[in-house]
């Protein structure tokens, strides 16, 4: 669900800065309509990269049922998640395709990277992760080429926004994993560094997150609601990797992973107050 409010967050802004509308933004009919078919995109696209992933962990989730949130511990057939995928991905990707040719070829990307991870990358390399982190930051270059056909420096921004989160994010959350990945020999990063050197890496990467939103408010047309809102959702993040620093644990990894969605939300929700009551420094 983390998808929705950043793609809302990421298409609204887009939208205040590049779209071509005939009047207020927030009266025209159009950029609902577009809003709705980016969210629609991003929320299939990214559901159906959950269900790929699922397909070739199987095996790995069946030797962890404790992990809820995985398909293979609520009776689904592996099969299946092909098929959940296909039906997912294909009208995301069809969707994108309409809305941008330039957004729709960065979402080809973004699968073969997802493709890469689950099949190959995940088994066989503690910084997996990589491969996530790459189609992340992307996301906001998809989502603004259905607005602009340049790069525009805004999306750059949020791709760095994005490159510094989407690692710490990652690295918290595989620390829940360690007894089932090391009953299985899979080398995840926490097994091969250890969870202290992981709680390190996790602050560092979201101390550039702080630094990155502050670049992101400077170039930007961005102002004093986004810049307020994007710290906060920062030291935020900053205070859960300290503690997770002080205390080094799988449980505490898996606490810092759960309470960093808070972050998407913030920062995604200042995104969107700020385009809509564009107040600038």
């Amino acid at each position: 669900m983390v998808t929705i409010p950043w793609t809302a967050g990421m298409a609204v802004f887009a939208a205040s800065v590049y779209g071509d509308y005939s009047g207020d933004m927030w009266g025209d009919v159009q950029f609902y309509w577009t809003l709705v078919l980016v969210m629609m995109a991003s929320f299939l696209g990214v559901t159906a990269g959950y269900a790929l992933n699922d397909y070739f962990d199987y095996q790995v989730d069946l030797a962890n049922p404790v992990r809820m949130d995985k398909a293979a511990n609520h009776g689904l057939a592996r099969k299946d998640l092909l098929v959940f995928a296909a039906i997912l991905g294909i009208p995301s990707l069809l969707i994108w395709l309409y809305l941008s040719p330039l957004a729709f070829l960065v979402a080809i990307v973004q699968l073969v990277c997802i493709l890469a991870y689950s099949a190959w990358a995940k088994p066989n390399t503690p910084y997996s992760n990589l491969f996530v982190v790459l189609p992340t930051a992307l996301m906001p270059m998809t989502v603004f080429f259905v607005y602009t056909d340049t790069l525009a420096i805004e999306a750059v921004l949020l791709a760095l926004v994005n490159l510094a989160f989407e690692p710490g994010f990652t690295w918290a959350g595989v620390c829940r994993d360690v007894e089932s990945d090391a009953k299985l020999n899979i080398p995840s990063l926490p097994i091969v560094k250890g969870i202290p050197a992981v709680a390190k890496m996790v602050l560092t990467v979201w101390i550039a997150v702080a630094a990155f939103t502050v670049l992101t408010w400077y170039y930007t047309d961005l102002g004093l609601v986004f810049l307020i809102g994007g710290m906060f959702a920062a030291i935020w993040l900053l205070a859960g990797a300290v503690a997770f620093v002080k205390t080094p644990t799988a449980e505490m990894g898996g606490a810092t992973f759960m309470k960093a969605i808070l972050w998407f939300w913030v920062f995604s929700i200042s995104l969107i107050v700020d385009a809509a009551v564009n107040i600038q420094i």
